[in-house]
Order: C-alpha cells, then sequence, then structure tokens
C-alpha cells in the first residue's frame, strides 16, 4: 500500500533534487581536490569535512529512493539500486586506505573516491 501520488510525487521531487545536490557538491570537491594536487597545498580538515558532506548528501539521495522503493516505486532499471549503494561507499572506501599512505596518497584516494562517486551517479541518472 503506497502514498497518496500527490506526497509521492514530492518524495521523487526531493530525491531528484538531492541528486542534482550530490552531482553539485561532487563537482566542487573534484575541483577542489585537485587544486589541492596541482597546487601542492594540503586540503587538511575542510577538503575531507567537503568529502564528508557529499557522502552525507548521497546518503539523504539513498534514504529518499529507499522510501520510494519501500512504498511501491521501484527504479526504471533495477541496477539503479546497485549503483545507489555504490554511491555512498565509494569515498568511504578509498578513505579507508588513507591510515596507510601520505598525506598527499590520502588526497589522491579523496580524488579517487570522487571520480568513483562521480561516474556512479553518472549512471545513475542514467538508469533513473
Amino acid at each position: 500500500m503506497g502514498l497518496p501520488w500527490g506526497i509521492m510525487s514530492d518524495v521523487d521531487q526531493l530525491h531528484r533534487t538531492v541528486a542534482y545536490a550530490a552531482v553539485a557538491g561532487t563537482l566542487l570537491a573534484l575541483g577542489w581536490t585537485v587544486a589541492v594536487l596541482v597546487t601542492g597545498r594540503g586540503g587538511g580538515q575542510r577538503l575531507e569535512a567537503l568529502q564528508s558532506a557529499v557522502v552525507g548528501i548521497v546518503a539523504i539521495g539513498a534514504v529518499v529512493g529507499l522510501v520510494l522503493l519501500l512504498t511501491g516505486h521501484a527504479p526504471n532499471d533495477p541496477i539503479h539500486l546497485l549503483y545507489g549503494f555504490l554511491v555512498v561507499a565509494a569515498i568511504p572506501f578509498a578513505r579507508s586506505f588513507g591510515p596507510r599512505v601520505s598525506p598527499r596518497g590520502r588526497v589522491v584516494l579523496g580524488l579517487v573516491g570522487l571520480v568513483a562517486v562521480g561516474l556512479f551517479l553518472l549512471r545513475l541518472f542514467m538508469t533513473g
């Protein structure tokens, strides 16, 4: 038994809005991370906080997507669910290797995680 369509339309719009915010946050974090690597300056806690914010935004999108799923509104392609999991896990997975590398290596790991997030977001938009 799903929620009334008007409410679901609002939830669907929230899901889309959060997805666009995730793209914007990812692009901002990618730009900053590349700038840090090019200039040789440390990204520090602010860069890590931005990466964590990107994870938070995509996690909110995933929760809203789960609400849609649990109320009978499945994505167009079931693989969307896999990409939803991967986009949330990409940055934490990349950062999990951080204690084993140099500070610059941690920035590179963050870049790898952000590139993965960007690619997974692209696929999420493609699978609807």
